[in-house]
């Protein structure tokens, strides 16, 4: 069993026969035409899934799917997608047939998981269609408990939910354990608290400052320099002073930007330079000072001397957090940027993470080789830096048996 102070490991589990519940994140990004365009999670699943079928396991998994949908598609209850086109390609990367059933519950998903045999995997139907959230999650996690002997969580981004599988099973089931890929996570996690005595650089862009600003200060001590990109910038460089033409600018937040700027000192900087256009689909674009861009144009990405300044200050650090991206790395005329920052936390000597899944997807989509190379790709980062800001988890909380 499952102390509160500790985590039992896979290894430590006797697994052979038993029937497993792992909840992990098969979530992945569908174009129009319903294909997964970003497998990551999917193949993230793997390493768990085949080592309890090697050990004997009967292998139950549940996912939600669908929050990364097709336009139009439900994400909760009967009219969610089905999870099968996760599910066949769960089949195709284990090399071995996975079952799927028409639901979570009931005699039809009963008849199959009784007739599992040792090392088989069946992938349950997507738990939004079941209400895995809100007041039928109760009845749910109970009707689950009936084919489960052992749970096995294995995504932080799942554990951030008050769910049926991610809060009330586990709290049902004596034995419970962190799949690989969680524990994984949480092994980034502790590197980066362990490298607290290192200079850091948090490397902020996306689309807005003022949101996380509380989170920005939190991330912060006198060792961390952070390091604006993107609308972020434009808003502190707005602040100051400089002309940002038609950039994306926060302006309800220019005082907190100067405010900000008083508290950091030193420690924060901006970008320098920026690739502007008249239009995002232009197809055409012009080199400006990051305070100079014309009346006509938009910063829409960064340019060489922001990447030099850059790439000095990671190289100075020992620790490198990357969340939001410095351009519109979805327009090829734009997505330099991003693709030279993920370059270079590719072969940076500092423990580099990418926080958030928009910053993970970019990079991937941008420098799919190179975003390997980084230590940390934190698919579930609202829940990485909510560790990291020492704020609980409550599907970890649960997977340790305690309370809320």
């Amino acid at each position: 069993m499952t102390s509160p102070t500790t985590l039992e490991l896979l290894t430590d589990l006797e697994l052979d026969n038993q029937r497993v519940f792992v909840r992990t994140d098969l979530d992945a990004t569908i174009d129009r035409n319903g294909n997964l365009t970003d497998t990551s999670r999917i193949e993230a699943a793997v390493p768990t899934i085949r080592a309890l079928a090697q050990a004997g396991a009967r292998v139950l998994v549940g996912s939600r799917f669908g929050e990364f949908k097709a336009p139009g598609s439900g994400v909760e209850g009967p009219d969610a997608p089905s999870i099968e086109a996760a599910a066949s390609h769960l089949a195709e990367l284990l090399g071995m047939e996975v079952l799927l059933p028409d639901g979570c519950t009931g005699d039809s998903v009963k008849r199959v998981i009784t007739q599992l045999r040792e090392g088989q995997v069946c992938v349950l139907e997507n738990l939004c269609r079941e209400y895995d959230q809100g007041p039928a999650k109760e009845a749910l996690a109970r009707q689950l408990l009936d084919y489960v002997d052992v749970y096995m969580a294995d995504s932080l981004r799942a554990l951030t939910l008050e769910s049926a599988t991610t809060t009330i099973l586990p709290r049902l089931l004596q034995s419970r354990a962190p799949g690989l890929a969680l524990q994984t996570e949480l092994a980034h996690i502790q590197r980066i608290r362990s490298l607290a005595d290192q200079p850091r650089l948090v490397i902020w862009g996306g689309n807005a400052l003022s949101p996380r600003l509380p989170l920005l200060h939190q991330l912060c001590d006198d060792k961390t320099t952070v390091f604006l990109v993107g609308v972020a910038a434009n808003t502190l460089l707005s602040a100051q002073g400089g002309s940002l033409g038609r950039s994306s600018v926060e302006q309800g937040y220019l005082a907190g930007a100067r405010t900000l700027a008083e508290q950091l000192g030193p420690r924060l900087k901006a970008q320098v330079d920026v690739f502007a256009a008249e239009s995002p689909r232009s197809g055409a674009r012009d080199l400006f000072g990051s305070s100079d861009v014309p009346l006509s144009h938009l910063a829409l990405d960064i340019g060489p001397g922001t990447l030099a300044l850059l790439e000095e200050e990671i190289a100075r650090a020992g620790v490198v957090m990357w969340c939001g991206v410095p351009g519109l790395h979805r327009e090829e005329t734009f997505a330099a940027g991003t693709r030279a920052v993920t370059e270079m936390l590719g072969r940076a000597e500092a423990f580099t993470a990418v926080l958030g899944d928009d910053t993970v997807g970019a990079a991937r989509s941008v420098a799919r080789d190179a975003a390997r190379q980084i230590d940390y790709l934190a698919d579930g980062g609202e829940a990485a830096l909510s560790l990291l800001r020492d704020i609980k988890l409550p599907g970890l909380l649960a997977l340790r048996g305690l309370g809320t």
